[in-house]
Order: C-alpha cells, then sequence, then structure tokens
C-alpha cells in the first residue's frame, strides 16, 4: 500500500470546531437506497423500533465522545411528522461554508428530501450563529440530477479542491456548478464496490490536516487514479490507501475536526479497528482520534461517522 511523506502544513482554520448532528428520530433500514448503496445491508432481525432506539444509542455515544475534545456539538430534533430514515446524516442535504453561507442540495431518494429544512438552520441560529442559504440547488431534482453535499463531495477546504467519484447521487453537470458558484478545482473520478459505482465520495476518500484515508483500489481507471493522487501529493497530503476491506469497514468515512486540544478524527470502532498499526501510526503523529461503535447505523444505513456530521463555519 502507498504511503507518501509530506512536509507542507495544512492550516487548521479550515477545519471545524462545531458541528451540526440530527438526532435519529424515525432511523430504519431505507429500502429507497438499498439498490446503489453496497455497504447497506438489510438483514437485522430487529424489528424497526429495535434498530431506531439502538440508533439513539449509538447516536448519544458518538455525540458525547466528540464533546468530550471540546468540539460544539448542535444536535437538530426534527419535531415534524415526516418519514425520514436517514436524518441522521445532514451532512447529504446541506453544507456550510466562511460568511455564514448554506448550501442546500437535490437528494437521490425521494424521502430523503423531507430531509431539508429551515429549522435545522433555524436551531443553529439559535445557538449563536447567523447562518442563511446562499445557494439552493435542489430545484435539479425536477431534472433527475442529484449532488448530495459533503457525502458526493470530499472538499479540500484551504486548497479549494473538490473531489468527486462519479455516480447517480453526484452529477457531473453540478459538482462543475458548485465548484464555480464555490471557487472550488473539481477533481474527479469513478470508483466502484461490488462491480456498482460507490455511491458516496466520502466513503473512499476523507482530506485531513496533513494526511488523506483512500481507497486507490476503488479507482480502476489508471488515469483518474494517478489524477488523484497527484492532487493529494501536490496538496501536501500523506496517503494512507486502504484496501476495499477496509473502506468497507468505513476507514475512509471519517472527518477530522478540532477539539480543545487540537485536531480530533472521528471514526466508527469498525473503521479504527480496520486500520493496521503503520496506517494508526500516520494518524496518531497528527491527530487525536475519537471513535465508538456505530455497527447498528453502519449496518441498516451503509454510512458511518463523517456521514453524521455537518461542519459549520
Amino acid at each position: 500500500m502507498l504511503h507518501i511523506t509530506i512536509v507542507k502544513r495544512i492550516n487548521m482554520n479550515h477545519f471545524s470546531s462545531h458541528i451540526l448532528m440530527t438526532y435519529p428520530k424515525n432511523f430504519r433500514s431505507n429500502e429507497l437506497t438499498l439498490n446503489d448503496n453496497t455497504f447497506q445491508k438489510n438483514t437485522s432481525n430487529l424489528s424497526n423500533s429495535e434498530i431506531n432506539i439502538k440508533a439513539i444509542e449509538e447516536f448519544e455515544l458518538l455525540k458525547n465522545e466528540i464533546e468530550s475534545e471540546g468540539v460544539k456539538v448542535t444536535v437538530f430534533k426534527d419535531e415534524r411528522d415526516v418519514d425520514t430514515p436517514d436524518a441522521v446524516f445532514p451532512n447529504n442535504w446541506i453544507s456550510f461554508h466562511k460568511d455564514n453561507k448554506a448550501i442546500t442540495y437535490p437528494m437521490f431518494a425521494k424521502n430523503r428530501r423531507l430531509e431539508r429544512t429551515n429549522l435545522a438552520i433555524e436551531c443553529l441560529n439559535n445557538n449563536g450563529e447567523n447562518i442563511s442559504i446562499y445557494k439552493d440547488y435542489s430545484n435539479f431534482e425536477n431534472n433527475n440530477m442529484f449532488l448530495e453535499g459533503t457525502g458526493s463531495l470530499v472538499l479540500d477546504r484551504i486548497n479549494r479542491i473538490a473531489y468527486c467519484s462519479l455516480s447517480q447521487r453526484s452529477n457531473k453537470e453540478l459538482v462543475n456548478k458548485f465548484c464555480l458558484d464555490m471557487g472550488y478545482n473539481p477533481v474527479l473520478f469513478k470508483s466502484f464496490h461490488q462491480d456498482k459505482p460507490i455511491y458516496h465520495t466520502n466513503v473512499v476518500l476523507s482530506i485531513c490536516n496533513k494526511f488523506s484515508v483512500i481507497c486507490l483500489e476503488s479507482i480502476i481507471d489508471k488515469k483518474e487514479k494517478e489524477t488523484v493522487t497527484n492532487s493529494l501529493i501536490s496538496n501536501g497530503l500523506e496517503i494512507i490507501d486502504i484496501s476495499v476491506s477496509q473502506m468497507s469497514s468505513f476507514g475512509a468515512n471519517c472527518i477530522q475536526l478540532i477539539g480543545e486540544s487540537g485536531p480530533v478524527l472521528v471514526m466508527s470502532s469498525k473503521a479504527y479497528s480496520s486500520f493496521n498499526d503503520n496506517q494508526l501510526d500516520i494518524i496518531k503523529k497528527n491527530t487525536q482520534i475519537v471513535y465508538s461503535s456505530l455497527k447498528n447505523i453502519e449496518n441498516n444505513s451503509g454510512g458511518s461517522a463523517r456521514c453524521m456530521i455537518a461542519e459549520v463555519f
């Protein structure tokens, strides 16, 4: 596996010390996302009610672990009567940017579109923010064009690069529109798992302060793999190249935040256990690690810790 040492430093001001998390009020395995999410398993013997109870327990444990590192967590509890089984993943429908800007996105699954609500922004603003919608791309759903937030877009905010693994949830035209609107440069590629396009880029790639976690094996096209690799290296990131098995354990579905004592990398217990000693050494020399079990959420939704977090700037 590939490990490349780079000495360039990444400015931690481009990472967040405040996040939005959404309480998993109606969590279950979403039947509308099973077809293209190869990480999602619908094999639980539990009832939907039991699955939801376990999701709440896992949500609270992860939130508490993150808060213990001094990261501010705003929890949005949606009191509306809506069927939103994947609401625990707010980063797919909204992203936050400097100068109190928010962007809302077009969602592939029809029941996920119900997650979009100004109530989440009101919740943040009631907690000291002053956020407003800068761009709303949701109308592209009418054209069957989708871009699911920082699930689709893995952002290198300091170097203004938007990495995107194209899929039916990540439309090339919309990636380019985001980049034009926000002043980013796109790096586009395709990645695969079980012979299907990987539904979200943040399952394949994570951008951290001095390193990146990526499953290069999932990028089949050699030129695309070279383009992604060269972009990461040239922008000062040490590459931790994980296997497909590690990717399936959500090793790349991690996110770096800023705690009271510096950078904190958030991931699930399953992801943490998938890293080998050499990979953990690289991570630990650059950041603290926070993890907790998300087994029930991971199995039933095909998403993990990074998906549960929307950074607030």
